[in-house]
């Protein structure tokens, strides 16, 4: 008798588990069915929401480039993503604030934002010229051939443009004297306008054709002043590098300055685009720079790491831990021409320049 009710509560038992399991079963098929419903829904408005700021730039303004930006990037994104993963994986927008930002839709440069790159002599000299005898004045270093024009920076269709050009006898003031220049180049920089400590920095942009061109997005110290200064800046972040003589990849790269006065570069890890991007189109470019490490990004997806740790044990110092400004510019290595100009006059375009603070 013990054991036939020993046996009946087993059974008992065991329905109730197998109910509850169903019920448990039949939850979880609600909430994925319900969570699935809201990502159709949200696919199917196709906004994403920037918490811009007011004071920094219209709502519109961003929204807008947004969603230009989602399209475009459309072809990038990879394998899809499955619903579960969809559920699961914290959306990274939603922990992101915009707090700087230049969308370009004016007829000129916003000089609030930003300054000519050479005024004053920041925050590097304008480029390298020839002597009296036709010999290159290598003053900027690499033995460049550009020289960066005021005239060859422009807003244009919601874009900031930044041409590059073969000049044919063009001259520029040197210490009073007129001195010829090879080609003429763009770039512009925020120093004691705009700098940041860690956040996002992005930009959307279309890189230039042509062997040589050597467009750039970066960061120095806004305490760094080249004019007074006879050492190179404590740190150096190079969000992307980009070589016309090679459009397949991106480089991003972080510097640390030695006790020697030389540099310690963070190099390797570079992103081999896929076959369906390309550069000379719009594509989109980032740093994620906390306390612990940088993050290189391409287009969304992470390319590179270095942490903090790393870099301050292989370079003796940490010197990410101030303000940067941000530099844009399109020099010319001292291979341009090898070509025969082919692609010359060539222009970078960028559609816009975003930083972001975590909330």
């Amino acid at each position: 008798m013990k054991k036939l009710s020993v046996l009946v509560l087993i059974g008992i038992l065991s329905l109730n588990s197998v109910g509850l399991a169903a019920k448990k079963k039949s939850k979880v098929k609600r909430v994925v069915e319900k969570i699935e419903n809201k990502i159709k829904g949200k696919k199917s408005e196709g906004n994403i929401d920037t918490n811009t700021n007011d004071s920094v730039t219209t709502e519109n303004e961003v929204k807008d480039k947004t969603e230009e930006t989602n399209t475009n990037n459309e072809n990038s994104k990879g394998k899809k993503k499955t619903v579960l993963g969809k559920i699961f994986k914290k959306d990274d927008k939603d922990s992101w604030q915009l707090v700087w930002s230049d969308e370009f839709n004016g007829d000129s440069l916003d000089l609030s934002k930003w300054s000519y790159w050479g005024d004053d002599g920041l925050p590097w000299n304008a480029g390298n010229y020839l002597d009296e005898n036709g010999n290159l004045v290598d003053q900027s270093g690499f033995k460049v051939k550009h020289y960066y024009l005021k005239e060859n920076v422009k807003e244009k269709d919601g874009n900031l443009i930044l041409e590059v050009k073969k000049e044919n006898g063009k001259t520029v003031d040197i210490n009073g004297q007129q001195r010829r220049i090879l080609y003429s180049s763009g770039a512009v920089h925020t120093k004691g306008k705009f700098s940041v400590q860690e956040g996002k920095i992005e930009m959307r942009a279309a890189m230039p054709k042509g062997v040589g061109t050597w467009p750039a997005f970066w960061l120095w110290p806004e305490s760094y002043d080249s004019r007074n200064s006879s050492r190179p800046a404590l740190g150096e972040i190079d969000i992307f590098e980009i070589y016309g003589s090679d459009l397949t990849k991106v480089t991003g790269t972080a510097h640390v300055l030695k006790a020697d006065n030389t540099y310690k570069m963070f190099t390797g890890n570079n992103e081999k685009i896929r076959k369906n991007e390309d550069l000379t189109k719009f594509n989109t470019y980032a740093i994620e720079w906390d306390s612990d490490e940088i993050k290189w990004l391409f287009n969304g997806r992470v390319f590179k790491r270095r942490t903090m740790k790393q870099m301050e044990k292989e370079g003796g110092q940490n010197p990410f831990k101030e303000p940067y400004f941000i530099m844009i510019n399109v020099a010319l290595e001292n291979k341009t021409g090898s070509d025969g100009d082919v692609d010359f006059p060539t222009e970078m375009k960028v559609d816009y320049v975003r930083v972001y603070k975590k909330k």
